[in-house]
């Protein structure tokens, strides 16, 4: 007669496998940790926002130039041959910008995603009417200047929170819950005060949203490995830019590009429309989405 195996014998096999398991692949990593963050806050604000409709999709760290975030369709396949989307976040931003503004990103992107499912994007303009109507339903307000009075719709357009708005409920809901993320890129894509300035235009134009600090101003100073009494900065800035003396126009229907030494008055003959003056157009502030090929 065979004898039967004692529950709490077994329960013991299973608690030492698993603890074999964890030494070797140990559950709490810097990449979980991150990685896990941002999965939760996509579950939250898809419960929240979206009413858990959206599938699920595959987040990535890319410090692509000038974005702070973007979305690309049908980007990732397995060896079954299912397609998931890839929403892409820049990580350097993490740095300097509050956790509010970073998730108000991580929702922009998610909006992409929904109406790549749902809706009816347009590979011509990314941020359509459609879009910009889906943002402002979740308490983000589309604009190519990320302030009051930009447009709403194009190649490029950034958002600012709507205050009292649904994103700013969820994310303080998340927030009340102890979210944060917890870690940051040293290398910074930007300079801090661009994001300072940013804040400043938001509060004399009345809607500025209450916002944790951005880690910059947190961090700790680093130990000199030579000498700890020295102290060296956390971050490393980039280096200022040149001031170009050129200015930059371009067709808004065709995307044609010319660069000039002074102000001149041009046509787009194909068009028949004046090139405009691009060279004051934000570029810092921008999120973009991309499409597959």
């Amino acid at each position: 007669m065979k004898k039967l195996a004692h529950p709490l014998s077994d329960l013991c096999v299973i608690l030492t496998l698993a603890s074999i398991f964890e030494e070797q692949y140990p559950m709490s990593t810097p990449t979980l940790e991150l990685y896990q963050s941002l999965e939760n806050a996509y579950e939250h604000f898809n419960a929240e926002l979206f009413k858990g409709e959206l599938p699920p999709c595959l987040i990535t760290l890319r410090s692509v130039n000038r974005i702070y975030g973007y979305h690309h369709s049908e980007r990732f396949i397995n060896m079954e041959g299912k397609l998931v989307d890839e929403l892409g976040l820049h990580p350097g931003h993490f740095t300097l910008r509050s956790v509010e503004a970073v998730l108000s990103t991580l929702v922009h992107e998610m909006v992409h995603h929904w109406q790549h499912h749902f809706g009816t994007p347009t590979r011509s303009n990314p941020h359509n009417q459609e879009w910009a109507a889906k943002m402002r339903a979740i308490g983000l307000n589309p604009s190519n200047t990320g302030l009051p009075g930009g447009k709403a719709s194009g190649k490029k357009v950034s958002h600012y929170i709507e205050p009292n708005g649904a994103y700013e409920h969820a994310c303080q809901s998340l927030l009340a819950q102890g979210y944060a993320l917890k870690w940051f890129d040293r290398h910074l894509p930007a300079q801090p005060d661009h994001e300072a300035a940013l804040q400043t235009k938001l509060q004399e134009a009345g809607v500025a949203v209450k916002k944790t600090p951005p880690p910059i101003e947190l961090l700790p100073k680093i130990k000199d490995k030579t000498d700890t009494k020295i102290e060296k900065p956390a971050t490393y800035r980039p280096q200022p830019k040149k001031v170009s003396t050129r200015l930059k126009y371009g067709c808004l229907s065709c995307e044609a590009k010319v660069w000039t030494s002074k102000e001149v008055a041009m046509m787009c003959i194909p068009c028949g429309k004046p090139f405009e003056n691009l060279s004051a157009t934000p570029t810092e502030n921008e999120e973009n989405n991309e499409t597959s090929a």
